[in-house]
């Protein structure tokens, strides 16, 4: 066997005695490290993407030659035009054109 992995199982199993040690002389975990601490909820709302936003991506794409696949794009969003668009569905958009 590896001896990386000898010595790592010598690790566990130390652990593993400390444990069993804390276990017998009554020892208990206090109790904010038995819970996990949930993260807070941030008080700013998310940030939404704007029409203006998502254009600025697209015509970046249009001039580097991508004209095609943005109007492609477009379409399998149901639109022919940007302003065509849903605003909830500017964000899968942007994400989309992005990678393009």
């Amino acid at each position: 066997m590896n001896k990386g992995l000898l010595q790592i199982a010598e690790g566990f199993a130390m652990v593993a005695e400390g444990y069993r040690k804390m276990a017998s002389e009554g020892m208990e975990i206090p109790k904010d490290i038995q819970t996990e601490k949930k993260p807070e909820k941030s008080n700013t709302p998310e940030k939404k993407i704007s029409i203006t936003e998502v254009r600025a991506v697209m015509a970046e794409k249009s001039r580097a030659g991508k004209t095609q696949e943005i109007k492609q794009l477009l379409k399998e969003f149901g639109a022919d035009k940007l302003s065509s668009v849903p605003e909830e569905r500017y964000e899968e958009l942007m994400k989309r054109a992005e990678v393009l």
